[in-house]
């Protein structure tokens, strides 16, 4: 596939019916997991891509990035913008600015220690007893935990980050809060599923039970910076995820 199949394959995607437009926007990109793939514009064009090996990888986000960078040039184009006066602008350094100044922030800090204690924790599974793993890992239920810990181990510092940045964009030009609750919303989500999953791996692995538990008090407070920074996030409705569309039949 070249750069203009592809963007025949995202138009059409796009322009199908029962796409749920803006799906992926607050999604935690776990597709092998998700039941709404075949609704996601996102989902559709990549999976035209070819993924068999390194080589195949590297043409993928070739492709991907090329037919990006055409679209965005014809929508600058639509609005009478110059698109090579808006490379040279200062928006990206004001984005890095406004990335520094939410680094700071105690809950992308709580985000941040949430996820250097998983990985201290994980790494530490792997100088165990390989044997007496293995054998509880024939669990289905906790092989599955694990696998959703480690899912999510770095993206709260990631959505949390991106949700902050929306609601000071959001401030800034006036606009009612939805890209900031959608990222919120997803970040409460998310964090429920890991402290269930944390719940089960707390049953069954009791030897690590104070460090699980400081893991865990650590996702609690997390949970509550969130609650705090994004009061109407619990509320909000993600379109396409927490409620589908009626779609007609007709």
């Amino acid at each position: 596939m070249n750069k203009s199949q592809f963007k025949s394959v995202l138009t059409e995607a796009a322009n199908n019916p029962q796409t749920i437009h803006g799906i992926f926007n607050w999604c935690d990109r776990w597709c092998e997991r998700c039941s709404h793939t075949g609704r996601c514009t996102i989902y559709e064009a990549s999976s035209h891509l070819p993924f068999h090996s390194p080589e195949d990888l590297f043409k993928s986000l070739s492709i991907t990035f090329e037919a990006t960078m055409d679209m965005v040039k014809e929508e600058a184009e639509k609005h009478g913008l110059d698109f090579e006066s808006l490379r040279d602008s200062d928006i990206e350094s004001e984005y890095d600015r406004e990335k520094n100044l939410v680094r700071n922030d105690a809950g992308v800090s709580l985000a941040k220690q949430y996820g250097k204690q998983v990985k201290h924790w994980l790494d530490s599974l792997q100088r165990k007893d390989y044997i007496s793993m293995e054998i509880r890992l024939q669990d289905p239920m906790l092989a599955d935990c694990l696998e959703v810990i480690q899912w999510y181990q770095y993206q709260f510092e990631v959505k949390f980050t991106r949700a902050l940045m929306a609601q000071k964009e959001e401030e800034k030009e006036q606009l009612n809060p939805y890209d900031s609750l959608g990222n919120a919303k997803l970040l409460l989500v998310s964090m429920e599923r890991n402290m269930g999953a944390w719940g089960y791996i707390y049953q069954k692995i009791k030897e690590d039970e104070d460090e699980i538990l400081d893991i865990l008090i650590c996702l609690q407070r997390l949970y509550i910076k969130i609650e705090q920074s994004f009061p109407e996030a619990k509320a909000f409705i993600r379109p396409g995820i927490d409620e589908l569309p009626n779609y007609s039949t007709k």
